[in-house]
């Protein structure tokens, strides 16, 4: 679907664990001394109910070889169900190393959908007596659910905690006819399973170098020192500041309230003597040469003559360190009194 074919063996594996949890009960039959004179263990296959019972009241030459003798046990999965409760993000991501290839890639994945399987257990014997062994051997366990740990996604190193929940208990004794009938006693258990899909696997490559430049805008009209910053997230109603007030940073928001049909002004935090004080002078020659902004790397307004003025680097420590190891991370200041040109394109300095 959607161009990408994918297969994680997920539903395979619930159903594999739902049977293992069932694949070795034994039960005894004692003589009226008490003595254990039998011992077997109850076979275990996956099949619909219909199957056993018909290969149970099966006679023929070529069934009496099985015999399908009883008791025995069958399960199977009935149904499957959307799980609103437990909806993850849809947009979230798991990301692991990917082991596979070399440790330039990672592995990512989205958030799973969770789905809620439906298991039935059925348990086929000729008495009560035999019947209930089982049934013991089974109900103490879920209260009423019982967790397994499965390995989803061994890629992506998930490991889900899957809780499966007994529902309910039925029995049936479907010993109908004359008296050469073979008589069949079914237990069936209902079950279900909170499991999760999991969607396709993509890969990355891992990100080991970050580098922000910071820059002002050049031209040929000289701009000097700045004594505010605007930011680029501004907008038309709404102005974001950066005051530079010495060694220390303000930062503060204002809500520009001029319109042309009213007398207000533009509201500024201005710089008068070292104070700052509120001005609401309505026309907007104050200090335009003192303004100056700070531009990203896709900015395009004068990105062309705009300078790097100083850069902040992240690598991390050691550089040799691969995805899936412990690592620290090294940062580095730099600052540039002349300003330096870059290609966006290769993210190269340019010499001049």
């Amino acid at each position: 679907m959607l161009g990408s074919t994918f297969y994680h063996q997920t539903i395979r594996k619930y159903v594999a664990v739902f049977g293992t949890l069932f694949n070795d009960i034994n039960i005894e039959r004692k003589n009226s001394s008490g003595v254990v004179v039998e011992k077997m263990k109850v076979p275990l296959a996956y099949g619909p109910k219909q199957k056993w019972l018909l290969a149970v009241q099966d006679t023929t030459a070529d069934r009496k070889v099985v015999a399908t003798r009883t008791p025995r046990m069958g399960f199977a999965m009935t149904g499957v169900t959307y799980d609103s409760a437990r909806k993850l993000n849809t947009i979230g991501r798991n990301i692991a190393a990917n082991t596979s290839s070399t440790s330039t890639n990672m592995n990512t994945m989205y958030n799973p959908v969770p789905y809620n399987f439906e298991f039935s257990l059925f348990i086929l014997v000729k008495n009560a007596e035999d019947g209930t062994q089982i049934l013991e051997q089974v109900l103490p366990y879920f209260t009423p659910e019982f967790t397994v740990t499965v390995n989803t996604i061994p890629d992506m190193n998930i490991k889900a905690d899957i809780p499966i929940t007994l529902n309910s208990a039925d029995v049936a004794d479907e010993y109908e006819g004359d008296l050469s009938t073979r008589r069949t006693i079914t237990w069936t258990l209902s079950f279900t399973l909170k499991g999760f899909i999991y969607p396709n696997i993509s890969s990355g490559q891992v990100i080991k170098t970050i580098e922000v430049n910071f820059r002002i805008p050049g031209g040929d009209t000289e701009i000097e020192l700045p004594d505010f910053i605007i930011h680029e997230d501004s907008d038309f109603d709404t102005t974001n500041y950066i005051l530079l007030d010495g060694t220390n940073l303000v930062i503060f928001t204002l809500l520009e309230e001029s319109q042309s049909s009213t007398s207000v002004g533009d509201l500024r935090l201005l710089l008068e003597d070292g104070a700052f004080v509120l001005n609401e002078e309505s026309d907007n020659t104050y200090r335009t040469y003192n303004r100056a902004r700070i531009m990203n790397e896709k900015a395009t307004d004068g990105i062309q003559d705009a300078t790097i003025k100083s850069r902040y680097t992240v690598v991390p420590t050691p550089l040799s360190t691969t995805a899936d190891s412990d690592y620290g991370f090294s940062e580095t200041f730099e600052f540039f009194d002349e300003g330096k040109y870059n290609d966006p394109t290769d993210g190269e300095d340019i010499a001049t």
